[in-house]
């Protein structure tokens, strides 16, 4: 019941040897049967699940953390206003557009009228 595939191991026959052992072809099979039976993940998900590669990856999710609430923490205008939300900057932007418009005074009905032609 020889199998190309599964040729002796040199390590394995010198371990067997140091210690007088013959190794079962039995129990080789059923280690060979369980070990193909075994669901084969994904190499990316056997890599993710390494202790190493979840450390980084918390690692890295506490970094971009930390810097967005360094970065959302400092919103401050030009004029120097702070904002508690973007919808509260955003009403005030509209309400500074709206009072622009209503300042400028609109052309009285008799005013005369630039036609843009040269002369």
């Amino acid at each position: 019941m020889n199998d190309e595939r599964f040729e002796e191991d040199p390590e394995l026959t010198r371990l067997l040897s140091s210690v007088r052992a013959d190794a079962d072809p039995a129990l080789w099979t059923r280690v060979r049967a369980r070990i193909e039976a075994r669901q084969h993940l994904p190499a990316l998900v056997r890599w993710a699940m390494r202790p190493a590669a979840l450390a980084a990856s918390l690692t890295l999710f506490a970094a971009v953390a930390a810097g967005a609430l360094m970065l959302g923490t400092g919103t401050s205008t030009a004029n120097g206003e702070q904002y508690t939300s973007i919808a509260d900057q955003l009403v005030d932007e509209r309400d500074t557009e709206l009072q622009g418009q209503q300042a400028s005074p609109a052309p009285s009905p008799g005013a005369a009228r630039d036609t843009g032609a040269a002369r």
